[in-house]
C-alpha cells in the first residue's frame, strides 16, 4: 500500500530567530494564525491525516511562563540558544509580539481536528547536529517537551527535528522515551544532511530541483534504526513566490509526479513545510495545496493511496 504523509514544522519565531529579525518576518509569523485554520479546513475536507511537529515554547502564553530545562544546550555559536533571548523578552505584553512566539489556542485547534497528530519539534527548537552539543541537554530538552504536553493529555509519539538534523548517536536518547519515530531525510546526497550544509551550490541545486526533477522522487519505505523508526521526507512544499510565479505549475507537477510514482512503487510519499511558509501569499499557497490534495484524492480513489500521519504509519 502506498501512503501519503504530510508533516508540518510548527515553530513560529523560535525557528527563525537566528536567521532573520522579528520585524523582517513579522507578516509571515502573524499570518500563521490565519493560515492554520484554513489549512485544517482543507485537511478536513480531503480527510488528510497529518503530523504537526510543535516547538514546546508555543504551548505557553508569554515569555514569563517559560520553564527552563535542568541542562541547557552548549552550542559553539551562543546565538543558537534561545535562553538569553527569553531573559531579554520577559515582561513583554505587546500582543503582536506574543502571537509571533506563542500559540496554545492553535495547538488545541489542531488537536481537535480529525486525524491530526501532535508531535514534537523539540522543546526549544534544539539543534541536534551542532558542534559541541551535550547529549544530556538534548535529553533534558525532549523530556521537558514531553512533560509539558502531557499536562494537557497529549502523548507525544513522533519527532520532527529542527533543520532536519539527524545525528544518529544523539537520537538513541529517544529509546528511553515514548517517541519511537522521527522524520528523516531523503537518501540523495544533496538532502541527506538536512540543513547542515548551506553551501551556495546546494542552495541553487535545491531551488532548481523544486521545479525540475534533478534528484528523483524520494519516495521511501519505513526504515528501522535499532528501536527507532525513520520516516524519510520526500519533498519540501516551497512557498509561493511572486518572483517565480510562472514556475509554480512546474513545482506542483513535480510533486504530483512524485506522488504518482510512489503509488506505482507501493512506497510512501512524505510532503512537509512550515505553517509560516503560508503566512504571506496565503491564497496562492492554499490553491497550490488544494491542487496537491485533489491529486491525492484521485490516487486514493483509483489506486488505493492512503493518507496517514507519522504515528499511524
Amino acid at each position: 500500500m502506498s501512503s501519503f504523509i504530510i508533516s508540518l514544522d510548527f515553530e513560529l519565531y523560535w525557528g527563525m530567530r537566528d536567521i532573520v529579525s522579528l520585524n523582517e518576518y513579522k507578516d509571515n509569523l502573524l499570518g500563521v494564525h490565519i493560515a492554520i485554520p484554513k489549512i485544517l479546513k482543507l485537511f478536513k475536507e480531503y480527510e488528510i491525516h497529518a503530523t504537526w511537529g510543535v516547538v514546546g515554547f508555543l504551548k505557553y502564553n508569554n515569555f514569563d511562563e517559560i520553564e527552563i530545562p535542568s541542562i541547557l544546550p552548549s552550542y559553539l555559536n551562543d546565538n543558537l540558544s534561545p535562553y538569553d533571548y527569553i531573559k531579554k523578552m520577559k515582561g513583554t505584553t505587546d500582543n503582536e509580539i506574543l502571537k509571533m512566539h506563542f500559540a496554545p489556542n492553535l495547538i488545541d485547534k489542531i488537536s481537535s481536528t480529525p486525524y491530526q497528530e501532535i508531535a514534537t519539534h523539540t522543546y526549544s527548537h534544539y539543534y541536534i547536529d551542532e558542534p559541541e552539543i551535550n547529549p544530556s541537554a538534548f535529553k533534558a530538552d525532549i523530556e521537558k517537551a514531553i512533560e509539558l504536553f502531557a499536562r494537557d493529555g497529549y502523548k507525544i509519539k513522533s519527532l520532527i527535528l529542527p533543520r532536519n538534523h539527524t545525528h544518529k548517536k544523539s537520537l538513541q536518547i529517544l529509546k528511553h522515551t515514548e517517541i519511537k519515530r522521527y522524520r528523516g531525510n531523503p537518501t540523495h546526497w544533496t538532502y541527506r544532511d538536512g540543513e547542515s550544509n548551506k553551501g551556495i551550490f546546494l542552495r541553487v541545486y535545491r531551488l532548481i530541483d523544486t521545479y525540475i526533477n534533478l534528484s528523483g522522487y524520494h519516495h521511501s519505505s519505513v526504515t528501522k534504526n535499532n528501536q527507532l523508526i525513520e520516516l524519510k521526507s520526500s519533498i519540501f512544499l516551497r512557498p509561493y513566490s511572486n518572483r517565480l510565479k510562472y514556475l509554480e505549475p512546474l513545482k506542483i507537477k513535480r510533486i504530483k509526479d512524485a506522488m504518482s510514482s510512489a503509488v506505482k512503487e507501493n512506497k510512501n510519499f512524505h510532503l512537509w513545510w512550515h505553517p509560516h511558509n503560508f503566512g504571506v501569499n496565503l491564497n496562492q499557497n492554499l490553491k497550490n495545496l488544494e491542487k496537491i490534495l485533489t491529486h491525492y484524492s484521485y490516487l486514493q480513489k483509483h489506486y488505493g493511496m492512503k493518507s496517514l500521519n507519522m504515528q499511524e504509519l
